[in-house]
């Protein structure tokens, strides 16, 4: 199933609450996209994103299937800043689609299937991708990233 949403929002845009849809495909909002469920795929400009608080500071982090291969949290700062907080370094390897698989595993892939990254989560308890409050990106129950500071 592909994300509603494409390519990377704008800040203003985000704040505001906007929603923005890909061409011919119903548009939702942040709160939509928090997370992914099993047998769902991420491909390069879609993002899984939340709203999350540090040292009395909201920030918007995204969960980013990059066009260059590479899987990477960002956090997303109010006056437009964007900074990288984790990544799979993948860029550069053909990955096209990042997939969380029925067995709970993450993986990127290629556009010809093959395995170039995945979380090793398969088996793991847990049925979502998602962004806890802290920033921290969560396969099943199992951390992946840290949190962006």
């Amino acid at each position: 199933m592909r994300r509603a949403l494409v390519g990377v929002l704008s800040t203003s845009a985000l704040l505001a609450g906007l929603t923005v849809g890909a061409a011919g495909q119903a548009s939702a909002d942040v709160a939509d996209i928090s997370h992914m469920a099993k047998g769902e795929t991420l491909w390069g400009g879609e993002y899984i994103a939340r709203w999350v608080s540090n040292n009395g500071n909201d920030y918007l982090d995204s969960f980013e299937m990059q066009y260059d291969g590479n899987l990477v949290l960002y956090r997303i700062g109010p006056y437009g800043w964007k900074q990288p907080c984790w990544a799979t370094g993948t860029n550069g390897s053909g990955a096209t689609h990042v997939t969380y698989q029925s067995d709970g595993n993450l993986v990127l892939y290629t556009n010809s299937g093959r395995a170039v990254w995945a979380s090793d989560s398969q088996w793991g308890a847990g049925s979502t991708v998602d962004i806890n409050w802290r920033g921290i990106v969560y396969v099943g129950v199992k951390p992946i990233t840290g949190t962006c500071n």
